[in-house]
């Protein structure tokens, strides 16, 4: 079982992340919905390198969350159970 940890709270999305595992976990806060992706290792730490970035800059909040689902968050990465 994966041990998540909270990196950031974007819009109305937490994002939640696994070190030892490379992996992500999404939750829509609204529907409740949430979903799990596992990057590669540079991928992952590209990841928490944007949200860092984001986190200490006032950008837009709807593009960086679009630019994340697409550039990590995408199917391809999609853990599916």
């Amino acid at each position: 079982m994966a041990s998540y940890e909270l990196v950031a709270s974007v819009q109305y999305f937490d994002l939640f992340s696994d070190a030892d595992e490379h992996q992500i976990l999404i939750k829509d806060t609204r529907t409740h919905e949430q979903r799990e992706y596992r990057l590669s290792p540079v991928d992952f730490i590209a990841f928490l390198s944007e949200i860092d970035l984001y986190n200490n800059s006032h950008q837009n909040t709807e593009k960086f969350v679009h630019h994340i689902e697409e550039q990590y968050l995408n199917i391809g990465n999609r853990i599916v159970r």
